[in-house]
């Protein structure tokens, strides 16, 4: 994994933030701040400060790491410190309560990226987003950490607005799962050059400020050494301190305790009453074998490893996540991690790459889940050359070799991961949990609806639910097949977010009632 120095992190996020100023230069010479500027009266960069230190005091907080360095950073990282951040104390509640307010706002920031996005065919809202990451990780290595506790925030964080980031391919890779697990594992705060590279928008100029960030100015210019200052003060200028008197720490959450919200968590999810039957059952039964080996009773062998089966959209990625955690509690796992791939992730294109390259993934995926999308993929591609059978025999081997620290979950349609299974002698053996995923019922789907607009602060008015309703229930099979459970709830709700935007937008002053109410004429198939 990379590791920084601290004057490393603070130029790292330096330049991020300097990056942040040029997106929120076009989003304003483009016109698209005239309207919220007239309406929440600051400027876009006054709103970035804001924005940005509610993310990092709530990311350092939830994160239990709130002490002096982090403090300092919060404060130095934007150029108006509005949420009034020190170095001294141990908490200001004043801070944290404003930041999470903020927080359950709609991110105004984004949601323009998002419209421009739309209208120019860019990428900004990928890019704005990875650097609001970068700056959070760049925070979360202080002193050499290696941010571990930050991981379960940046993926609240995405989950929070995931609502309104707007994705296109182009940018597809700053937003997945795979991208944020490998810049967290790896600790690659420089993979944001390549990726605005993708994007192909004004590249040179974000690079070099990027990779070259050495000077401080204005944030209003845009020349390469224009950047906001951000440095740790020299070690000569500290005036000596005296002996530290340790900060209270909030105590550790009790094992029990933080296993029982995970179950919490796993038992709130909508739908799902098998699937979480199975894994409750499952459950009960490695406790069990866990009590049995402390009086050293005679237990067979057992196999972690599962087969999530199911169509797209169904929550396997999400129940997947679930279970690396839940299994890190009751000591199956070291770490808890879940490392998603699919066939491209594992299969090379000559002979001899593909071992290597699926070694790699299991060398980054110990200690957790390895998640593999489409498993059936690489067994019935049907081609001469194809070397899916090899990657399999790789992970057959590798699954046994570290069979004490590894968990790998494959998913996928049910009768192709059946077939799957039969593709090599050693699957069957090792798979012998299989767990079905029903789609959503409709109802369900309006329910997790109801559960993307809660977390993005919406509330929805009655008859457009009863629109949404009607527009679930009509569809046929096909057209429910094509929807996608709960990912077409999600681009369903973007759908509706933007029509909401687009309809308040043209109020003269909007109150907050009507910038949070999703109201029939929003909803649209």
């Amino acid at each position: 994994m990379q590791t920084y120095a601290n004057q490393q992190l603070y130029t790292i996020a330096g330049a991020n933030y300097r990056l942040l100023n040029i997106y929120c230069d076009k989003l304003e010479s483009e016109g698209y701040w005239d309207r919220p500027g007239e309406i929440l009266g600051r400027s876009i960069y006054e709103m970035l400060d804001i924005y940005l230190q509610s993310v990092l005091v709530s990311c350092a907080v939830k994160a239990k790491r709130y002490g002096r360095e982090e403090r300092t950073f919060i404060a130095a990282a934007v150029k108006e410190n509005f949420l009034g951040v020190t170095p001294e104390g141990s908490e200001i509640p004043g801070a944290s309560y404003e930041a999470e307010r903020i927080l359950n706002s709609p991110p105004i920031l984004i949601q323009l990226c998002g419209l421009r996005d739309r209208e120019k065919e860019s990428g900004l809202t990928g890019l704005f987003f990875d650097a609001v990451i970068n700056i959070m990780l760049a925070m979360a290595f202080l002193n050499g950490n290696n941010g571990g506790s930050v991981v379960t925030y940046i993926n609240e964080y995405r989950d929070r607005i995931e609502a309104f980031l707007y994705i296109k391919s182009s940018t597809e890779a700053i937003i997945d799962d795979k991208y944020i697990f490998r810049k967290i594992s790896v600790g690659d705060l420089e993979q944001s050059a390549k990726q605005l590279e993708d994007a192909g928008e004004d590249f040179e100029r974000y690079k070099r400020t990027f990779l070259f960030y050495t000077g401080h100015g204005d944030r209003k210019t845009v020349q390469v050494t224009a950047a906001p200052k951000m440095e740790e003060p020299a070690e000569e200028a500290k005036k000596p301190e005296p002996e530290p008197v340790p900060e209270p720490k909030a105590p550790e959450e009790p094992e029990k305790d933080r296993l029982a919200s995970l179950l919490d968590e796993l038992n709130g999810l909508i739908g799902l009453a098998g699937v979480k039957e199975e894994i409750n059952s499952l459950i009960n039964l490695i406790k069990v074998r866990k009590l049995r080996e402390r009086y050293a009773l005679p237990d067979m062998e057992m196999s972690y490893h599962m087969v999530f089966s199911g169509s797209p959209g169904t929550g396997k990625t999400t129940v997947a996540r679930l279970v690396a955690a839940i299994y890190k509690e009751l000591g199956i796992l070291s770490r808890g991690t879940l490392l998603e791939t699919d066939r491209a992730g594992l299969v090379a294109g000559y002979v001899g790459q593909t071992a290597i390259k699926v070694t790699e993934v299991v060398a980054k995926a110990l200690g957790g889940v390895l998640f593999i999308d489409e498993a059936y993929s690489l067994s019935n591609s049907g081609a001469g050359n194809d070397f899916g059978p090899e990657a399999l025999d790789t992970l057959v081997k590798l699954m046994e070799d570290h069979r004490n620290d590894l968990v790998v979950i494959v998913a996928g349609y049910t009768a192709e991961m059946r077939q799957f299974l039969k593709a090599n002698t050693g699957l069957v053996s090792r798979f012998n949990k299989f767990i079905e995923f029903p789609d959503y019922s409709d109802d369900e789907l309006l329910d997790i609806f109801d559960s993307f607009a809660r977390k993005s602060g919406f509330k929805t008015e009655e008859a457009a639910r009863e629109k949404l309703n009607g527009i679930l229930k009509g569809m046929d099979d096909n057209a429910r097949r094509e929807f996608g459970n709960a990912r077409g709830v999600r681009n369903l709700f973007e759908k509706i977010v933007v029509n909401q935007a687009n309809r308040v937008v043209r109020y003269e002053k909007p109150t907050l009632e009507q910038l949070s109410t999703i109201c029939e004429c929003d909803v649209t198939a």
